[in-house]
């Protein structure tokens, strides 16, 4: 089997160095290829020009802010020419009309005249102030990316803003690719937010949503480790989906409520199936869960632990129903579910009508607290469980 071509797009006013550490380590995996803008001004010239010089007639591809955008457009121009897309920290929509693409406008155009009057060093230590997770203020990585920064010229970096304000509408493009998709997102990025690539993974038929923690837009240079673990895996073809599928819902709030009211209803599946194991997949480690009169359970090792206790005898259906989930922000949410509780034991004889149901039946609520995991999965971070009413049979 012959190597892949991996082809790598920077971002605006990045170089070879923004993907310096997946570019060591993925040499294993790919022969790595890095694309060099220039001074080309509009992100169609960029793709044509990575399209030409690329060593391979067909690679995989992976751009990061700007260079994400580049590499849509070369699924627009050569679709047939990708093997497998990556989308890092990047976006897909045009400049607004009217006052918010006016903002947009003012705001870079405030940058260029800083780097224009004070130097690139200068416009690059205030520009990435702003696109790093606070921690990395002070830290070596935050003077490298000013530094790189500060490696292109005043030239250069006009002629990337001329592009970058003379994107087009890549809708088109999210819904036509049909290659194995990953996109990836800082979960601080101010610059492209979580909630873009939310919606972005939702347009995109089969795409796989990473969330690197701890990290803003310079993802690549933020959380190296993390970035090249999910490259990796996405080369390797180990986060395949199943072809064709698509979410139902292509807003990003429809799509979080119903995965949200999934994960809720399978707990009670699970946990009635005695399946601990599947029990704990849906709740984060550190989650806490609150119940009637006892202590609370504080880790999902916890958890698990005390439902391990149960008798071996006991068995339990619980019926979920009329949850209602509010997205809180991209990555919580918050969900109420009524439930009803029967009990029974494995002792008693199952009849034409099942096992014979313990007297007492309960109608309680699950208070859950869901959080958007690094993996893109949704997962219970808290849960308070209450009961509301019961009857006893013969009372």
């Amino acid at each position: 089997m012959s190597t892949p071509t991996l082809v790598l797009v920077p971002g605006l006013l990045c170089d070879d160095f923004v993907w310096s550490e997946q570019r060591r380590e993925l040499s294993s995996l790919a022969r790595v290829w890095l694309a060099d803008h220039g001074s080309l001004d509009s992100l169609t010239d960029m793709a044509a020009a990575v399209l030409r010089n690329a060593p391979a007639e067909r690679f995989a591809l992976a751009g990061h802010s700007m260079g994400g955008r580049v590499a849509l457009e070369m699924v627009r121009l050569a679709p047939q020419r990708i093997e497998r897309l990556a989308l890092l920290d990047t976006g897909w929509l045009p400049l607004q009309a009217g006052a918010r693409g006016e903002e947009e406008r003012a705001s870079r155009m405030a940058l260029l005249d800083l780097a224009l009057k004070h130097g690139m060093r200068a416009m690059g230590r205030e520009w990435a102030s702003g696109m790093v997770h606070p921690s990395h203020r002070d830290a070596p990585v935050f003077e490298s990316i000013v530094s790189m920064i500060e490696r292109k010229t005043q030239e250069i970096f006009a002629a990337q803003l001329r592009a970058l304000l003379g994107r087009r509408d890549a809708s088109s493009q999210l819904l036509a690719i049909d290659c194995p998709v990953l996109v990836l997102c800082g979960r601080q990025d101010n610059w492209s937010t979580l909630s873009q690539h939310l919606q972005m993974a939702a347009l995109i038929r089969g795409a796989r949503l990473r969330i690197i923690e701890e990290c803003g837009h310079m993802s690549t240079l933020e959380q190296p480790q993390a970035v090249t673990a999910a490259l990796a895996e996405w080369l390797r073809g180990t986060e395949h989906t199943a072809p064709g599928r698509r979410p139902i819902a292509l807003l990003e709030r429809h799509i979080a409520e119903s995965a949200c009211r999934d994960v809720v209803q399978r707990t009670a599946l699970k946990l009635d199936a005695n399946d601990l194991d599947g029990l704990a997949s849906l709740f984060t480690p550190d989650a806490v869960v609150v119940r009637p009169g006892k202590e609370p359970l504080r880790g999902v090792e916890a958890l698990i632990e005390s439902y391990r206790s149960r008798p071996a005898t006991h068995m339990t259906r619980h019926l979920v129903a009329g949850s209602v989930v509010d997205l809180r922000g991209p990555d919580e949410a918050h969900a109420i579910s009524n439930v009803l509780l029967w009990t029974a034991t494995t002792d008693d004889s199952a009849g034409p009508f099942g096992r014979r149901a313990q007297p007492r039946q309960v109608v309680g609520e699950f208070e859950d607290t869901l959080r958007l995991c690094s993996d893109g999965l949704w997962r219970i971070a808290h849960r308070q469980a209450r009961f509301v009413l019961h009857v006893d049979a013969g009372v």
